[in-house]
């Protein structure tokens, strides 16, 4: 990993996932579906807690990356909302609920919507291509 500015705005060219860790099950899939997202090479986990908590050090990394996603759970769409709060763009954006997996459903499969995820996440990425930067200006 590069430590030293590159590219445009001095960004670093990596991709960050940003993922709720909610109670409810919603939260829970969008969490096992960033580790494996992670897991496959599309990016690295990160802490959605130290950007809400200003951690300085997280904050110069997350502000290097060139794309961060966001997976939330639900539609209170609280990642991104931290995100945007602390004034990060993002470039893809995934609700779990809008994928017809239920906040709080009767019979949870757990591998099942996670994979359902890390599809949709894949394929919106991989359908619009590297997401473009917003450079310094």
């Amino acid at each position: 990993m590069s430590t030293g500015p590159t590219g445009c705005c001095g960004g670093n060219g990596e991709t960050l996932i940003f993922t709720c860790a909610g109670a409810a099950y919603s939260g829970q899939v969008a969490n096992r579906a960033g580790v494996q997202l992670m897991e496959q090479g599309a990016g690295s986990l990160f802490c959605i807690a130290a950007v809400a908590a200003d951690v300085a050090q997280k904050m110069d990394r997350a502000r290097a990356a060139a794309t961060r996603i966001a997976i939330d759970g639900c539609e209170d769409h609280c990642v991104r909302k931290v995100l945007e709060k602390a004034r990060l763009s993002v470039e893809m954006h995934a609700v779990v609920t809008d994928m017809g997996i239920e906040k709080k459903p009767a019979q949870p499969n757990m591998i099942s919507d996670a994979k359902k995820v890390v599809e949709h996440v894949k394929q919106t990425l991989g359908r619009a291509g590297p997401p473009a930067r917003k450079c310094c200006g």
